[in-house]
């Protein structure tokens, strides 16, 4: 079962949409990414910069999330 983020810290005042649109876009940058180079999930090295460990490339991914 996948984990749900919630968007704590908002209170009533920012509205249901405003936290769940807040939710998803945390949920996106959470995700595991594959290396576009050889298809193996990489390492997180910081917000939107992954290494692959297995061929050992830096690639950007995950940062945001367009509607």
């Amino acid at each position: 079962m996948a984990r749900k983020i919630t968007a704590r810290g908002f209170g009533a005042k920012y509205g249901k949409s405003v936290r769940e649109k807040y939710g998803k876009a945390e949920a996106k940058q959470r995700q595991k990414q594959k290396c576009p180079f050889c298809k193996k999930v990489a390492k997180k090295l910081a917000n939107g910069i992954w290494l692959c460990k297995r061929c050992g490339k830096k690639f950007a991914s995950g940062t945001y999330l367009v509607e």
